[in-house]
């Protein structure tokens, strides 16, 4: 192999591990506040994206999919060679991600107050 193939191997490997370990901040930034299950989506360049907290083997990660490609891609199996795009998105909005499950974490408590006060006002008991 020439050196320029060796050079081009190396950085290629520099950069993938770079972007997974920015990869990892974001779900550690998120990791507290979300459950498994837990989503949101926003419109990007006419496409929606969606970012989802999954489980993958006992261990919670954030997953990632468009209206345009509907299967579910976990933070670290997304590639420079296949995502190119969605890697750029992702760590150029990290602050959205941690916002937007930070408002879902508030929608999530709300919803379950406004739930037992309702049931409580119906004298049904609820503790």
């Amino acid at each position: 192999m020439d050196d320029m193939l060796k050079l081009y191997v190396e950085k290629r490997s520099q950069y993938e591990e770079k972007i997974q370990g920015d990869l990892l901040k974001i779900e550690e930034a998120v990791s507290g506040i979300t459950k498994v299950g837990d989503y949101f989506s926003v419109g990007y360049d006419e496409m929606i994206i969606t970012i989802k907290a999954i489980e993958i083997d006992g261990e919670k990660h954030l997953g990632v999919y468009t209206d345009k490609n509907p299967t579910l891609v976990p933070f670290c199996e997304l590639t420079l060679l296949e995502h190119p795009d969605l890697i750029l998105w992702i760590i150029q909005n990290t602050k959205l991600i941690e916002d937007a499950f930070r408002e879902v974490l508030i929608n999530v408590v709300r919803n379950g107050e406004n739930i037992i006060n309702t049931l409580r006002q119906l004298n049904l008991n609820y503790e």
